[in-house]
């Protein structure tokens, strides 16, 4: 049900998350990631969060991520990045 958006260079990466998944499956993980900064915003069953990382497989991104609560869940409903530029 999640879906991944954002550019790549000039290349609009975008689909279900399976896109990512997919990628990750290729080129393993992030080993030495970073976490710098998350930000949450949470209002009854919705929710967005930001985190900043860096050094993932030596990048630094910004991801955005909407959540829903579904059955006392919480669920990720999209995922969109930024990468940017060295």
């Amino acid at each position: 049900m999640a879906t991944i958006c954002g550019y790549v260079g000039p290349d609009l990466f975008a689909g279900p998350i399976e896109m990512f998944y997919d990628w990750h499956t290729e080129n393993g993980p992030a080993t030495d990631l970073e976490v710098d900064r998350i930000d949450v915003d949470c209002q009854g069953t919705a929710a967005s969060v930001r985190v900043e990382l860096h050094n993932w497989t030596g990048h630094r991104f910004t991801d955005f991520f909407t959540l829903v609560r579904i059955d006392g869940q919480w669920q990720i409903m999209s995922k969109v990045f930024y990468l940017h530029p060295e």
